[in-house]
Order: C-alpha cells, then structure tokens, then sequence
C-alpha cells in the first residue's frame, strides 16, 4: 500500500469554469474518477456559477475569470500563466491535462518540469489554426474524444501528438436511473401501445429538430400510434408550432429541462439524432446505454465510431450504413427550413429507416441489445484505465 501510495502521479486538471458545460462535466467526472488514484489537484480560473460537485477533491480558484477589452483580457492570461506555474511548482505535477481553449493557452504556456496534454472536444478548435498550431507544437499530447478527430489534426497540423480518449459515461449509473418514476404531468403521454422516438439535446438549431419533427408527420402516416419525446432545456416553441401546422402536435412531447432524463428514454423505443457537428454525442451513448436501438446522422464526429466497427468504412456522409451497433443515416441539411410544406430527401430516408426498425420488432431488440453492450467500451472505467494507462508513461 505504501509503494502504491509513493508511486502515484501528481496530476493537475485545469479547466476555466464548472458551469454547466460538455468539458467542465467531463472534468468534473475526470477529477472524481481519479483523486484515489493520483495525487490530483484541480485548477479552476473561476468558481463563479458553479455547477458541479468536486467537494472530494482539492482545488484551486485561481478569481481570474473573464474580463473586458483587449488590455484586459492578455493581462489575464499572463496572471494565470503566472499563478498556474506557481501551483505546478508547489505540488511539483508531472502532468498537467487541460480542458479547453483558454486553459490550454495557459497550459501550453505555463510549462515547468510537467508534461503538457491539452484537451481538445470539438471541431470548433479546429478552426483556429493559429491556435492549434500553438498546441501541436508546444504540447506533450493532443487528446481528442473522436479517433476521426486525431486522424484530422494529425493531417491539417502535421502532428503525431494527437490521441483518442472517448468521453466518460456512466452506464451503471443511468440503467439505476432509469428505474426512477416520471413527472405525473407526462405519464399520459406514454399510455397507449404505440412506440416512442425519442432524442436529448438542448434547444439548438444545431442539433436539426425540425427534420425530426418532419420525418415523425412521414412515419405517422403508416404508423398513427407512434409518439415523438423530445428531452432538453430551451425554447422549442417554434418547433411546437411546426409539429402543429404537420398535423402532429398531439404526438409530440417536449419534457424540457429533466434532471433524470434516462426514466424517460427508459419508456422510448428508438432513438434518433439528427445533429449537424458534434464533439462527441454523449448523449447517444447514454441511450444506448439504456437500451434504445440507435439512428443518427453520419455527422462529424463520433457517430460513425460510436454505431460501426470500422469508422472508416462510412466516409461517405451521404450514404446509409447499417452498422454493428445502429444505422447510421445521410447527413441532414444544416438551414432551418420550418416549412411544413417541405420535406426534404433526408428526412424521408430517416422516416423509412425508422419505420423499418419500428415494424420488425426482433431486429429492433436485437439492435437494442446490441448497442447497450456497446456503451461499455465508453463506461467510466474504460475511461478511467485508458487515462491512467497514460498518466503510469510519465
């Protein structure tokens, strides 16, 4: 126990917030996943808003969050370089993971006798090149959530530095979830023998509802009892009124912000995601880990890795593939179109690879079973020993 102790890593986690964010929960989850097995302290630029829980661990609110104008903003990022390097050399880390595109700034440039890794959990990062150029060059490792992202840092910036590490997800945690009861203001919705699509996401015309809502009035057609759920904060009123001028409103559900969403996926019977860009679709392999049979847009990244063995093998983002683990649909059209009046090739192709799972009822549990044993190659503890195998190379 005691040679355990001596050999454990002293990691610092740097991240700018823990409000409610993709990256800040993933740091959030990284910090409590590994304070029993590093020497972990975690760095934070500011505690303002303050979402979630990491009491267990030790942290250090550096009170330098955002400030205004040009002069205000560099002479921000020289006091954190600053107080970061002072923190490093204090705890003497030997690793420093970053989240972020302001913290992997600091990170890359508070160098003392660390290794460098800076997070990267979106293509938005991409698009600055000047940016990841900084990174590439000056960082020990790149890590992305998607293998399609290393293979694109790896072109675009030269790099062999970039590796994969998917997002954390807590498949033992959700299927406990998914016991719990719902809002009684819902529980009529889910009455009936009709099947349930369902989706998560926040109210973002990211995330392409509105082509849902139309390849739902196509399967309502064939199918009358089928019901659309979908699962997320924000103002969906113009995607209400979309679904009432298709005939459908009465099918719909918005269940809006839930703080147990999967006691509501639990109850579906397909689901659907039809996002323009993702990081990495966390929330598709939260319902697959809760059983639900997956259809998703081939969008950039993390579908094609997520539902086919072969990620490369659907590089054609305009074709439908049936993978091992769910189907994996055209790209959709990124302009909202909220004209009932059209609907477009894409959505009738989601409308018929719906129907088709909807109809045969063994392939649908087949498919079902399939992608919950899938989910465990993103568990927690996939995770967990996939960075630790990492953090023991330094």
């Amino acid at each position: 126990m005691q040679e355990e102790m001596q050999n454990k890593k002293n990691v610092m986690l740097l991240v700018p917030l823990l409000d409610q964010g993709g990256l800040e929960r993933i740091c959030a989850m990284t910090a409590n996943l590994l304070k029993e097995k590093c020497s972990l302290i975690l760095v934070v630029f500011s505690t303002k808003n303050m979402l979630y829980d990491v009491s267990a661990v030790e942290m250090y609110d550096l009170n330098l969050g955002s400030r205004r104008g040009v002069f205000g903003k560099i002479r921000n990022v020289f006091r954190r370089i600053s107080a970061v390097k002072k923190i490093k050399r204090q705890h003497k880390i030997q690793v420093t993971y970053s989240f972020g595109p302001s913290a992997n700034l600091v990170n890359v440039l508070s160098r003392v006798k660390d290794k460098i890794w800076v997070g990267i959990r979106g293509y938005g990062a991409l698009e600055d090149k000047r940016a990841m150029k900084l990174l590439c060059r000056r960082a020990d490792k790149v890590i992305c959530c998607a293998k399609v992202m290393v293979d694109d840092i790896g072109r675009l910036f030269s790099t062999s530095k970039a590796e994969c590490l998917y997002n954390p997800c807590d498949t033992e945690k959700i299927r406990d979830l998914c016991k719990a009861d719902i809002e009684e203001r819902h529980k009529s919705f889910f009455e009936g023998a009709g099947s349930i699509i369902a989706s998560m996401s926040r109210a973002d015309d990211v995330k392409g509802f509105w082509h849902q809502i139309k390849a739902y009035a196509v399967i309502r057609k064939e199918l009358p009892d089928t019901k659309l759920m979908i699962i997320g904060d924000g103002d969906f009123s113009e995607y209400e009124a979309l679904a009432e001028k298709l005939g459908v409103r009465d099918g719909v559900l918005f269940t809006g912000l839930q703080k147990n969403p999967f006691a509501y996926l639990h109850r579906a019977s397909l689901y659907v995601m039809t996002s323009h860009t993702e990081g990495f679709p966390n929330s598709l392999i939260e319902a697959m880990a809760v059983g639900l049979p997956p259809l998703s847009v081939n969008c950039k990244s993390g579908p094609a890795e997520i539902l086919l063995e072969d990620y490369r093998s659907a590089a054609d983002q305009h074709k439908i593939y049936h993978g091992e683990y769910g189907v994996l649909l055209p790209v959709m059209n990124p302009e909202k179109n909220l004209d009932a009046a059209v609907v477009e090739e894409e959505e009738i192709i989601l409308a018929k690879e719906a129907l088709g799972l909807l109809q045969r009822k063994d392939e649908l549990s087949r498919m079902g079973e399939a992608a919950k044993k899938r989910s465990e190659d993103f568990s927690t503890d996939s995770y967990v020993e996939g960075l630790m195998q990492k953090i023991r190379q330094v």
